[in-house]
């Protein structure tokens, strides 16, 4: 075994592990394999970027900028909602049409794109059969995993199988080469899930009757459980706010639905909609936070003189400015995103910027170079700061002169903690004070000492009394919602809705890069003007508005979202998100459809003739889309996956080395050789099941990059035909049907099915064993292993 072996041995594991453990992303991985290679001079640089201008890359951009002019025209929605049509109520019946539909449609489609389509046509289908989406739409996505099989432009192992066997010097796969094992394929396991699936997909709400969409809401999202009165006393200090001002999305985690106003419902009121006395107001959210809340008791506000600066600033506490340095790193983040208080064991009270003083709500304040923070803290603690980068022109200030340039005894509040309360025992970060009400506890005075600038984990006492700094307005907010009255009866589902208001369910577009942020970081409440009420995810529904709003998105949940019908149909024309209520769908250029067909017509003859190449065809045809109008440029670049691309053109440079360095043939020999030697099944057999269980965890263009030299190297050392065991590859790493992390496909409908890991497992099993069962027996017919 030499050095390079060891080395490209060494790669490929680690390259495994960060695929398997997704700490890493997968088109950086694939740069750094491309870039470890060159640098250890495994394989020449130049051979190391030849990957990015294979023929094989060149053909997957061109077909998925084809397949998206094929989404934007609506094709695979006008023909799947047709087809569908003809399969009445039968559930086994529509499970057969559906899966054979979305199977052919992704033989000549991104197999992502059919799911994305059909999606909402299908949940359509099952609210009118009664039938939960869980039934359907695993079916939906395996379909379009086992229809890539079908064609060459199929799915993409299977042009970059092609092009591994051109590499080679063997006459690459045509157009319909893969056709009739992968319509054998389609028809197995579309017959595997007629058979079996019933018995193995969950239910995860039950069957209902009636409005439909009552049924779903109720069953996965528990909406109803969700759902209660708050009813707003005449006298209350709420009245005359708007519900920003009100906080009770921040304070109660609720979201606002309706205010019940003298007898009239007004429906999904804007933030700045001001309440009144006797108002009541239908919310979504946990009433345990409103009773917590209720059970604090009214703050005490004790009598005598106010707090004032001198009387803050004494003993070891001190006042200082201090500017941010020009290349602070801190510059550009909030003070809470920074963590101000704990990191630095210092509070801000205000931040002058450009002759102007910043006080409210300044920990979500981005800082910028050159402001100046007044901050309050120990005198070490401050002597500490003149030492740190991040700040420069650091002054003491004093008492006097913190009341003359910043007002800061206007901004402070004593208040005691009454006896009897709930939040004895509390700690302070669990009171929500600084978060939800902008109200920052400087000391606690108690039995006669003061505990200064104490820690979020500090736990209160009754009696306690607290030197707040915020805005009084605050304080009375805070007051004024422990007056509020709950009233668990809310009212129906269908009171809710009308002609301009309505529920929606969406989720992350599959070429979406919000994953990872959340609907806070994304405005998302205030770009769209929408209510996201709850996120099913994982199996589970979360309802708090403010776990909903901090949530980090990933692909695969589901958001139930509340608002005006207008709103939602502008959010679904946002390449983020893909919303699965077919009234709100984005408008397709269906007038164009025909003209679509006819260019995919185009390439899929030229290619098949011979007429072009694939890798002129595919490019050919994507101009033509934008041409003629079926998509725009822009939707053009969008169609393709360039995170995919990175990721292929990374894995050829790893294809290269894998074969140059012998680890192909040792591979071959030492593993796939001894199978060989108990005979043809065993090495089929043996073959199929190592790629089919990599492609569960790592991207299937890149188990076809790793498979294809090992199949290779197999074949030209046990004597048999590289044709069948490339098929053997191309079907292999199509079979991501144990994990839903193997294909996006699987990831598109998990939240929406309220699928978890384990139902991929349990009815994906059978779908291998299936196509196992037909590469031993059905393969070698079509393609005999005899050289």
């Amino acid at each position: 075994m030499t050095a390079d072996v060891v080395l490209v041995l060494a790669i490929v594991a680690v390259a495994v592990v960060l695929f398997v453990t997704e700490w890493v992303r997968y088109d950086m991985i694939a740069l750094l394999i491309l870039v470890t290679l060159a640098v250890t001079g495994t394989i020449p640089a130049t051979e190391a970027i030849q990957g990015f201008g294979d023929p094989a890359v060149v053909t997957i951009a061109g077909v998925l900028v084809l397949s998206g002019g094929l989404y934007r025209t609506g094709v695979a929605n006008l023909l799947g909602r047709q087809v569908l049509r003809l399969a009445g109520a039968s559930a086994v019946r529509i499970t057969f049409v559906l899966m054979m539909t979305a199977g052919l449609l992704s033989g000549i489609m991104n197999n992502i794109a059919v799911g994305a389509l059909l999606l909402p046509v299908v949940l359509d289908i099952a609210r009118r059969i009664g039938q939960p989406p869980s039934r359907l739409l695993i079916p939906l996505a395996f379909a379009t995993l086992l229809g890539g099989m079908t064609t060459l432009i199929g799915t993409a192992p299977n042009i970059l199988i092609a092009g591994a066997l051109f590499e080679a010097g063997l006459e690459p796969f045509e157009m319909f080469d893969f056709t009739p094992l992968g319509l054998t394929v389609l028809l197995a396991g579309t017959l595997c899930m007629v058979l079996f699936g019933g018995r193995l997909l969950p239910r995860r709400y039950a069957e209902g009757s009636g409005e439909s969409a009552d049924v779903d809401l109720r069953g996965q999202y528990e909406i109803e459980e969700m759902l209660f009165t708050i009813s707003v006393p005449q006298d209350s200090g709420l009245a005359g706010r708007s519900l920003v001002d009100c906080r009770l999305g921040l304070a109660l985690g609720l979201g606002v639905l309706a205010v019940r106003r003298e007898g009239r419902m007004i429906l999904a009121p804007r933030p700045n909609f001001k309440l009144r006395g006797g108002d009541r107001v239908v919310a979504a959210g946990q009433p345990e936070a409103f009773e917590t809340l209720r059970g604090w008791g009214h703050f005490i506000e004790p009598g005598g003189e106010p707090p004032s600066t001198g009387q803050l600033v004494s003993g070891p506490v001190d006042l200082a400015e201090m500017e941010v340095a020009g290349d602070s790193p801190i510059a550009g983040q909030t003070l809470g995103e920074i963590d101000f208080r704990n990191r630095y064991r210092a509070h801000v009270v205000a931040i002058a910027r450009e002759g102007a003083v910043r006080r409210a709500r300044i920990h979500e304040t981005k800082l910028k170079a050159g402001d100046v923070l007044v901050v309050l803290g120990t005198r070490d603690k401050l002597q500490q700061l003149r030492y740190a980068s991040e700040f420069c022109h650091i002054q003491r200030l004093t008492a006097n002169e913190a009341t003359r340039r910043y007002q800061l005894s206007r901004w402070l509040l004593r208040l005691e903690v009454p006896s009897g309360s709930r939040l004895e025992g509390h700690t302070l970060e669990e009171t929500r004070l600084r978060r939800a009400f902008d109200l920052a506890v400087l000391e606690i005075q108690r039995d006669g000492k003061g505990i200064v600038l104490p820690s979020p984990g500090t736990r209160l006492k009754a009696g306690d009394v607290l030197v707040v700094e915020g805005r009084r307005d605050n304080f009375l907010v805070l007051d004024s919602l422990v007056d509020l009255e709950l009233r668990p009866t809310a009212p129906g589902i269908g009171e809710l809705e009308s002609e301009k208001v309505g529920f929606a369910e969406l989720t992350l577009a599959p070429r979406a890069t919000l994953a990872g942020r959340s609907l806070k970081e994304l405005f998302f409440r205030e770009k769209y003007g929408l209510s996201v009420l709850a996120i099913w995810r994982g199996g589970r529904s979360y309802h708090s508005s403010v776990e909903v709003r901090s949530m980090p998105l990933r692909f695969g949940d589901a958001l139930l979202v509340y608002g005006e019908r207008a709103r939602l149909r502008l959010l679904a024309r946002d390449p983020g998100f893909l919303v699965l209520t077919e009234e709100m769908r984005e408008i397709f250029r269906a007038p164009r459809a025909p003209l679509a067909l006819s260019i995919m017509a185009a390439v899929v003859l030229s290619a098949s003739t011979g007429l072009l190449p694939i890798f002129i065809a595919a490019p050919a045809g994507a101009l033509m889309m934008v041409f003629t109008g079926c998509m725009t440029a822009d939707e053009a670049y969008e169609a393709v996956q360039w995170k995919v691309i990175l990721l292929i053109g990374g894995m050829l440079a790893l294809g290269v080395a894998m074969q140059e360095s012998g680890t192909a043939t040792l591979i071959a020999r030492s593993v796939l050789g001894r199978a060989a030697e108990l005979g043809p099944m065993a090495l089929l057999g043996g073959l199929f099941m190592v790629t089919a269980l990599a492609a569960q965890f790592i991207p299937t263009a890149a188990v076809a990059v790793l498979m294809s030299p090992i199949a290779l190297n197999t074949a030209a050392e046990v004597g048999v035909s590289p044709y069948a065991l490339m098929m053997v590859v191309a079907v292999g790493a199509s079979a991501a049907f144990m994990s839903p992390f193997g294909h996006p496909v699987n990831l598109l409908v998990m939240g929406v099915g309220g699928y978890r890991v384990a139902d991929y497992a349990k009815v994906g099993i059978p779908q291998v064993i299936v196509l196992l069962l037909v590469v031993l027996f059905v393969l070698p017919i079509i393609w005999p292993l005899a050289v």
